[in-house]
């Protein structure tokens, strides 16, 4: 079979050739082909030249008919390809705008003091504090002179904007008097000590900024440049990794654009398994997820890495195809196996990809669900009637690794009033009691706080509930990261740890929404001071709970959570993310592996743990600290979700002793 492409190529991958394949040729024999060939249409052209395929020689094994099926859903989507030509007709327009303000300010008389990155040195560790160094040339691109104070700022964050809530400073650097003539410039070297907290190691930013407090520029929007690096040591699958905790956070950005728990955590699962059987796939040294192939001869495993993950991410959450395009032509500047390696591996990557995608296509995250209260008392409402209920059918979806979502569950909720069992009744007193004194935001006429210093630290650790952050689930991706770089993993060592990981902590989050939507359990809130409702410690007929109408959540109404999230309290499904985490790890690095954590929430603390177990414990009662969650909510979800990373760690994705 002889066929030829003739298209543009959007990342890069260099031009199209001509390939004689022989009739039935499966997929993972197919010689090195540029991804523009295989998966995109022309961008000049029309849809035709895919019909040049003659998709009865590729062969009739499961994998090449999932690769054809994807050549068919071009052919019947080939509009959809127009989407480049616009992108690039949108770029003249910006860049058309830009040249029209610079010539604009060109006819004005001023300085203007612009910065850039000549030399970078960052941190040889990955610990919180390590030491870097920056040099930075300001110019001065005016046409006068400048003379005055300047404060140059240097950022650590996720993205390329400065953004005061998310993002941290790490050192400044201020001259009272820089004088500079029309084209000068002065070269400045800055140290800084790494604040980890909130970036994930695999993609970050570092971003320079310039301010001139008393002078006016003669162009003030061109004050800051941001460079995007990733730790040194950091390969394919933990770049990719953070990436996907990159886009999470910044659709959380936009009011209406964030990932709940449940969604976001089968997203990383998908892309990790997908990267694992792309990676895995190039020496079989363990029992692959689901894609049982060899990699073509020649083909580039980094490149695999970057087109599975890109092929994941790009169709779960398509908001981010631009940014997720980018990081795909950054990620084939950087990997340096050739062209063709660098094609053929990319599409490889992504059928693998497609193959993951296709088996997870109706695997029940779309029964978005109704929530209606049954009658009672005791029966978790959303905060307004009619209001938003999180996941009511995530339950249902079918799990990743275990077989069955029932035998992980918990036992039930034993501290429930009502059920005329005095040791119920007192658990359920001594339970909502001890959130109340432990678990508000302030002191009121009826509640005085016990709560140490050490207890609001830990609350707000862990807490990750506003939308513009990596998530419960993306902190602990961002804590494995961190391990994964101290300890010098191989690119198959952290392809099967990130998902073994994200597969736990998906199939968590399945098991606690079936239990969050089983028992009903009102949360605290509710109980103590009702949440614009009849607070139920008022009518449950015990002189031992207090009603008090002032009490709140100790993060309500803060930056850092709005409310109590909305879905039921028992169990937790931080404390069940918590215990996944602990029981993947600790499987894989030993039981007493003492490590270091950070967090976005808290950008200049550091926690330390002696073991991963220790680190989920202290997730889970967080969520008591933080006014959330009743203690047995936590303790067993904390178990339920240890029970699961063990089983995953130590039933899928095993050696297989191959060399």
């Amino acid at each position: 079979m002889d066929f030829s492409l003739l298209s543009e190529d959007p990342f890069g991958l260099g031009e199209a050739t001509a390939l004689d394949f022989g009739a039935g040729t499966p997929l993972n024999s197919l010689p090195a082909q540029p991804l523009s060939e295989i998966f995109e249409p022309s961008r000049t052209g029309s849809s035709a030249s895919l019909s040049l395929i003659d998709t009865g020689a590729v062969g009739s094994d499961p994998f090449s008919e999932s690769f054809l099926a994807g050549i068919n859903e071009l052919k019947t989507g080939f509009s959809r390809d127009k989407d480049f030509a616009n992108d690039l007709k949108n770029s003249i327009g910006e860049f058309k705008t830009s040249l029209l303000a610079d010539l604009s300010a060109l006819k004005q008389k001023g300085p203007d003091l612009k910065t850039q990155f000549s030399n970078i040195e960052l941190p040889e560790g990955v610990e919180f504090g390590a030491a870097g160094q920056v040099t930075l040339q300001i110019r001065n691109h005016g046409n006068a002179t400048f003379d005055g104070p300047v404060t140059v700022n240097l950022y650590i964050s996720t993205d390329d904007n400065i953004d005061p809530r998310n993002d941290g400073l790490l050192t400044s650097y201020t001259s009272d008097s820089l004088r500079l003539k029309s084209g000068g410039s002065q070269s400045i070297t800055l140290d800084y000590e790494n604040l980890t907290s909130v970036i994930a190691h695999g993609s970050y930013h570092l971003i320079a900024e310039v301010v001139t407090p008393t002078i006016t520029e003669r162009n003030e929007s061109n004050n800051i440049t941001a460079v995007q690096v990733s730790a040194p040591g950091a390969d394919q699958v933990l770049q990719w990794n953070a990436i996907a905790l990159n886009a999470i956070q910044e659709l959380g950005e936009t009011p209406g654009q964030g990932i709940a728990p449940t969604v976001g955590s089968r997203a990383l699962a998908i892309a990790s398994v997908a990267v694992f059987d792309a990676v895995n796939a190039f020496s079989h040294k363990y029992q692959s997820y689901l894609v049982n192939t060899d990699a073509p001869a020649g083909a580039s495993l980094e490149a695999a890495v970057a087109g599975a993950a890109h092929h994941v991410l790009t169709t779960l959450l398509p908001n981010q195809k631009d940014f997720f395009d980018a990081q795909l032509r950054r990620s084939l500047a950087t990997i340096q196996d050739g062209r063709n390696a660098e094609r053929q591996g990319v599409a490889f990557g992504r059928a693998v990809a497609q193959e993951i995608l296709a088996a997870r296509a109706d695997d029940g995250s779309n029964l978005i669900g109704i929530y209606t209260p049954p009658a009672g008392d005791y029966v978790w409402q959303p905060e307004t009637p009619g209001g938003t209920a999180v996941g009511p059918r995530w339950g249902e979806v079918s799990p990743f690794g275990i077989s069955d979502p029932q035998d992980f569950a918990p036992d039930g909720l034993y501290g429930r009033p009502g059920t005329g069992d005095a040791d119920r009744d007192a658990q359920y007193i001594r339970e909502i009691e001890e959130v109340r004194l432990f678990g508000g935001q302030a002191n009121t006429d009826l509640t005085t706080g016990l709560r140490t210093a050490d207890q609001t630290e830990q609350a707000i650790f862990w807490a990750s509930d506003r939308e513009d952050t990596f998530r419960p689930y993306g902190h602990l991706n961002q804590l494995a990261e961190t391990i994964a770089l101290q300890e010098g993993n191989s690119i198959e060592e952290n392809s099967r740890t990130f998902a073994l990981l994200n597969i736990a902590l998906a199939d968590a989050a399945i098991v606690a929404w079936e239990a969050k939507y089983t028992e009903l359990q009102p949360r605290p809130d509710d109980v103590i001071s009702g949440d614009g409702r009849v607070a139920y410690a008022a009518i449950d007929g015990f002189d031992a709970t207090v009603a008090d109408p002032l009490w709140k959540p100790l993060f309500e109404g803060t930056l850092i959570a709005e409310g109590s999230p909305s879905f039921p309290d028992y169990i937790s499904g931080h404390a069940t993310f918590g215990g996944a985490f602990a029981g993947v790890l600790e499987t894989i690095y030993g039981l007493d592996y003492a490590f270091e954590g950070v967090s976005q929430e808290l950008i200049n603390t550091v926690r330390s743990f002696d073991s991963f177990r220790e680190a989920g414990l202290e997730d889970a009662n967080s969520r008591l600290y933080g006014g959330v969650h009743v203690r047995e909510a936590n303790l067993d979800g904390n178990e339920a979700g240890l029970n699961i990373g063990h089983y995953v760690a130590n039933n899928l994705l095993q050696p297989t002793f191959k060399a």
